[in-house]
């Protein structure tokens, strides 16, 4: 994932976390999500029932295990203080829905505990998981993979997984976030926007790109797919500057032009989404078709032109 195309986008304002008294807690909305910062210890004694847990120090570092920053979201902690100051430290990130408990969560007023493990909060794109019963199995390669949530989510639904990604501290946490979610992802530090950059000739079985754009790579994609393959891509339009980021013409897409750019594949699913507040993004599920022939893929970027339009 590309800086300038960050998972979430943001307008950069800071809406401040509003306090949720004790005794308001039975009254936090099914299905929000609630987060422990309690260190490891404190909240294997027990915790509330469908709860997710990163201790408060390591916020920053496992970003990738929190939900969306659009999600309504409940900091709980030993004390009031810690989970404010949890709660203001994730505003800092961008999320705008955000309490926090005034009061301990050990407090024995709390009678439904679990001592069970963490409730995994955090999503890959809905995309994905919309499409993941079509993709069957095999071996993908998810491209500029960030902090791993397609990544994992492939590896949770059977698939042999490569993360390639610029940012070898994004790849540290990917690995993270698939041991918590008990499964391997094989990573790689690759500049994608090198073109000198290879990928495998007819080698997997889904290729996945998420909020990341680089035109010269579209002939590589195409290539690296098996017969019967899937390319699964979603970015941002032109358009989504309205919300945030990205900004740059560089990193957005024109109405169709993903519809357009993969000339060998076969396209099962397009769409283009545009609601309030964002984000605007392209969405593609494409597929090679089984009696393909590969090009000379293992060439670097640059030997295959990309499409007049996409130049």
């Amino acid at each position: 994932m590309h800086p300038s195309a960050a998972g979430d986008s943001d307008s950069g304002a800071v809406t401040p976390p509003q306090a949720l008294a004790s005794h308001g807690l039975a009254a936090w909305p099914a299905g929000a999500a609630i987060l422990d910062v309690r260190e490891a210890d404190a909240f294997a004694r027990g915790h509330l029932p469908g709860c997710g847990h990163v201790p408060a120090a390591e916020l920053a570092e496992r970003r990738g295990e929190l939900p969306a920053r659009h999600c309504e979201l409940l900091i709980v902690a030993d004390s009031a203080a810690i989970a404010r100051a949890a709660a203001e430290q994730l505003a800092q990130f961008g999320y705008a829905r955000l309490a926090w408990l005034d009061g301990a969560v050990s407090d024995p007023s709390h009678l439904a505990i679990d001592l069970g493990p963490a409730q995994r909060l955090w999503r890959p794109s809905p995309f994905l998981e919309a499409i993941l019963p079509r993709l069957g199995r095999g071996r993908a390669l998810d491209l500029a993979a960030g902090t791993g949530r397609e990544a994992a989510t492939l590896a949770l639904h059977g698939f042999e997984v490569e993360a390639w990604d610029h940012d070898e501290g994004a790849l540290s946490r990917a690995r993270r976030l698939a041991a918590s979610a008990g499964v391997a992802v094989t990573t790689r530090r690759v500049d994608l926007e090198r073109r000198s950059v290879r990928l495998p000739a007819s080698e997997f079985d889904v290729v996945t790109v998420f909020r990341f754009l680089h035109r010269p790579l579209f002939p590589r994609l195409e290539a690296a797919l098996r017969p019967g393959g899937h390319l699964v891509y979603e970015t941002f339009l032109e358009g989504q500057s309205r919300y945030g980021r990205p900004t740059h013409a560089r990193f957005l897409l024109a109405p169709g032009e993903l519809q357009r750019a993969f000339g060998t594949l076969e396209v099962l699913h397009y769409e283009e989404t545009d609601p309030p507040g964002g984000p605007v993004l392209a969405r593609l599920l494409a597929r090679r078709p089984a009696d393909l022939k590969a090009n000379s893929s293992s060439a670097p970027l640059g030997a295959h032109p990309a499409p007049p339009d996409l130049a």
